[in-house]
């Protein structure tokens, strides 16, 4: 039978009441904002910074040219909310959305502020950080370093955009809030993870290769089985000392600390170089588990005894030791200290200088 005229003529006024009936049968489930009246399951806040897992291009085809940081976190929970809703309330944060390459220091101090000021909500149990994934490591270790609470924090990411037909970052997102509202396995120095690839890692020496994420030394906590967790090598490596970024303006300027890697022929006079542009301290990666050539190691050595420049040393490989026999100066690396590592030990040094030239951190 053909419609009569008189449908055709309410149809326009009738599909306002149609399209609100179909989204009254999927309401939004994700609160704005975290309160105590939202029952016995914990709140969840996801922190949303951008990267691969909110990015997008013209093709579902395409895993590659894609424009990181392009689609809001709303956008990329809307069809993964019914995997949570018997295990948390899930909070959405727009804090940024941009390619992880892209946040410096500045940035990171920001967010590792808001990051603290989340965790100090009474209604807030845990958090999820969606990051990408070229920076995620290393950002992990800072918040490591300079959230304080113990209460969860996990990071997680894509490797294909979320445009693509094989997109990963849903399945990822839905397995980092099972684990954020998870208990017993977060406390003081052991809060931050990240959940990755049907893993479970500490930041500590955890680094991305070949897009395959490889823990670093104890840093494997558990598996994701079925989107699921399971922890089962607690309690894991914990921070080594806390920075209270609290009272420190992103814009703060750093003490600059620069990194530099052993190569044949190594010249001492790079050092010399970042020493005289101001560098107040030094990660310098070395071969093995942290050897430096024979031939630039007593120079090194002279210029950074002259200068009083903080020098640490990093390591190629896995090693958990890494040495400075060669050089004789400096503080040799410990659990993980690798090439990945090494941002991070610009974070940390830049800190740990600031902190002690103006003592405004505790």
């Amino acid at each position: 039978m053909r419609p009569s005229c008189l449908t055709w003529f309410f149809l326009p006024y009738l599909m306002p009441l149609i399209i609100l009936v179909g989204y009254d049968r999927h309401p939004l489930y994700d609160a704005i904002e975290p309160s105590e009246e939202t029952g016995p399951l914990p709140n969840i806040t996801i922190i949303a910074t951008g990267g691969t897992v909110a990015g997008a291009t013209n093709s579902s085809e395409k895993t590659t040219d894609y424009k990181a940081g392009a689609i809001h976190i709303g956008a990329l929970t809307r069809d993964i909310d019914v995997a949570w809703r018997n295990h948390a309330n899930v909070h959405h944060d727009q804090f940024m959305n941009v390619d992880s390459i892209n946040i410096n220091l500045s940035l990171a101090i920001s967010l590792s502020q808001h990051v603290t000021k989340a965790a100090n909500n009474p209604y807030i149990q845990g958090m999820v950080i969606t990051h990408g994934t070229d920076l995620m490591s290393e950002m992990a270790m800072f918040l490591g370093l300079t959230v304080t609470s113990n209460k969860p924090v996990v990071m997680t990411g894509a490797i294909r955009p979320h445009t693509a037909f094989s997109a990963d970052g849903p399945g990822h997102i839905v397995a980092a809030v099972k684990t954020a509202a998870t208990t017993g396995w977060s406390s003081e120095g052991r809060e931050v993870v990240i959940a990755i690839q049907d893993k479970i890692m500490a930041p500590w020496g955890t680094k991305k290769e070949n897009n395959r994420f490889l823990p670093g030394p104890r840093s494997l906590l558990g598996d994701i089985k079925d989107f699921e967790p399971f922890f089962r090598w607690l309690p894991g490596p914990c921070a080594p000392m806390k920075f209270d970024l609290s009272g420190l303006s992103p814009e703060t300027p750093m003490p600059e600390v620069v990194i530099l890697q052993a190569h044949q022929d190594f010249p001492a006079y790079l050092v010399e170089a970042a020493i005289a542009k101001g560098a107040k301290g030094m990660v310098l990666v070395g071969y093995g588990d942290g050897y430096w050539p024979a031939a630039s190691a007593e120079e090194i050595k002279k210029l950074v005894n002259k200068n009083n420049v903080v020098v640490a040393f990093a390591s190629e490989g896995r090693s958990e030791y890494v040495a400075n026999a060669r050089i004789g100066a400096g503080i040799p690396g410990g659990t993980g200290a690798r090439v990945s590592f090494g941002s991070s030990c610009s974070f940390y040094f830049g800190l740990g200088l600031l902190k002690k030239k103006c003592g405004g951190l505790s």
